[in-house]
């Protein structure tokens, strides 16, 4: 009988497998302790270590995240209340957004989208699009324009200027079909991969890598396009434009539909 239980064993392996597979030699990606999302061998600096103020990036941002305490390089950033991140699953996901565009004219839904598209990160881990919300403070955390960003994954390359817009590097991404440890330790290392890349100050903006947001090429160029757009002066983020009086995103997507 194939019922919830049963699925929940493919989607997650048992502990012992992943030991009998990260026993092979080499040891293969993701069995280290960085990809389950922590490292007993790194300092971490806690969400009392930060606060939110008006942002110091341009006039493009609203709120940023700043630093009230020295950060060593290599720390991690906010881990202990990584887990309380939302993630809203590719099922539910796609529910919200078909029953917005079906009953646009309710518009009952677009608060949940606009919070989705403003604040939350698409990621296709989960096989189909699914988004991540972070759940505390660090969802302020603006992108750092030009290479400023100073805490972000330890493989992050490039910025919205060095990168091909029109051209999407699937190596860029971590593309493996299938990794068994990863697949036990998805939420751990999807909401705790961000680190200090550099000895941080107390005072000092906190500032990520955006394009380690986009997972596929459907949203590689547009995302590019707007964080250059943002960086040049030429636009602002989509949750500073409504609170400014623009269009919302739900409304802009619907017209271009």
């Amino acid at each position: 009988f194939f019922d919830g239980a049963t699925m929940m064993t493919y989607q997650t392996p048992h502990k012992a497998q992943e030991v009998v597979y990260c026993r092979n030699k080499p040891m293969p990606a993701g069995c280290d302790e960085a990809t389950h999302g922590f490292s007993k061998s790194r300092p971490n600096a806690p969400i009392s270590s930060f606060e939110v103020k008006t942002s110091q990036v341009g006039d493009h941002a609203g709120r940023g995240v700043f630093a009230t305490v020295d950060i060593p390089k290599g720390a991690h950033i906010g881990v202990d209340q990584s887990m309380t991140a939302i993630n809203v699953t590719p099922t539910t996901y796609g529910m919200i957004c078909s029953h917005a565009e079906e009953y646009y004219e309710v518009g009952s839904l677009d608060a949940v989208v606009e919070y989705l598209w403003g604040y939350g990160v698409e990621s296709n881990l989960y096989g189909e699009s699914n988004v991540v919300l972070e759940a505390t403070i660090l969802i302020f955390t603006n992108h750092g324009c030009n290479g400023t960003y100073n805490a972000a994954t330890e493989t992050t390359i490039g910025t919205e200027m060095t990168v091909n817009a029109d051209e999407f590097d699937a190596d860029y991404f971590w593309h493996d079909p299938y990794n068994l440890a990863v697949a036990r330790h998805l939420p751990h290392s999807q909401n705790s991969g961000t680190f200090a890349l550099r000895d941080i100050k107390a005072g000092e903006e906190i500032l990520n890598n955006y394009l380690d947001f986009t997972t596929d090429e459907e949203n590689w160029k547009d995302d590019v396009r707007d964080l250059r757009n943002q960086c040049l002066g030429k636009g602002v983020g989509s949750i500073t434009d409504v609170e400014r009086g623009g269009l919302p995103s739900m409304k802009v997507w619907r017209d271009g539909k």
